[in-house]
């Protein structure tokens, strides 16, 4: 009976022994910055919607990371630090948001200036200014209060599709014209609509002049971030259970995420 106690009392420590160690591996070889995407902020989403967060929900899910004393920092922070190599703490976090929908000013600003989070905001350029999307003067005012306004393409094109190499580097480089002479600064991150990208779109991307992009589920990872494929974590209605919330912010959750 001895025997067997001990034996059971060995085989629980090597277990944890296991577990610890599977821990520190996944920890410090396989973490990665999460950088969290957003679409819509709305007074209320439909159920489907997988594109909307209510403003409800966007303020819990704030609030968490508050609460719990993550460091928001911006993309271009996360961006300078992966170039130079340098380790950030493990409660960094990235907040985004893509497209350039209007509730992002009206629902969203007020709870990112509260909490004085930085975030960035990737534009569609040619819906700046149409209805239901960010315009000009939107844009200034959130870009001087800890905004960043980065480019989402001309017109939300699928750019692995587009053949005309002309169309394609419209989409591209245009947009980041069009977002420089009317921010008055320079634009250097880009983000692929729907996550779309092959060899040639990070070709052009980077010959446009962007330092980095941001892709969804589909970015690489190879023991260190491609910072032209940057994954995200995309948050819904939901995000904001404590649990998931941990598990979106702890840095491992792409392991257990489809491709």
């Amino acid at each position: 009976m001895k025997k067997l106690i001990r034996r059971l009392k060995n085989t629980v420590l090597f277990g944890l022994i296991i577990i610890i160690l599977a821990f520190i591996f996944v920890r410090y070889f396989l973490y990665e910055v999460p950088i969290l995407k957003y679409h819509r902020i709305a007074a209320s989403c439909f159920e489907a919607s997988l594109l909307c967060v209510s403003t409800q929900s966007f303020s819990r899910q704030m609030d968490f990371i508050s609460h719990h004393r993550y460091k928001v920092i911006s993309l271009e922070e996360l961006i300078n630090a992966l170039s130079k190599k340098q380790t950030l703490p493990h409660n960094a976090v990235v907040i985004t948001f893509d497209d350039g929908s209007e509730d992002i000013y009206r629902n969203a600003f007020v709870v990112l200036k509260k909490n004085r989070f930085p975030a960035t905001v990737f534009v569609i350029t040619d819906l700046v200014g149409k209805e239901g999307f960010l315009s000009w003067e939107q844009l200034r005012q959130m870009q001087g209060q800890g905004i960043d306004i980065a480019s989402h393409t001309k017109t939300h094109a699928y750019l692995p599709d587009i053949s005309d190499e002309q169309r394609l580097w419209k989409e591209i480089f245009e947009s980041k014209k069009e977002l420089e002479n009317k921010m008055g600064r320079e634009i250097s991150l880009f983000s692929y609509p729907v996550g779309g990208y092959n060899a040639k779109v990070i070709d052009f991307v980077k010959r446009a002049g962007y330092i980095a992009a941001c892709t969804s589920n589909k970015g690489r990872y190879h023991l260190k971030p491609d910072i032209f494929a940057l994954r995200r974590i995309k948050m819904t209605e939901h995000s904001d259970n404590p649990l998931a919330m941990w598990i979106k912010l702890s840095g491992i959750y792409n392991l257990f995420r489809r491709k």
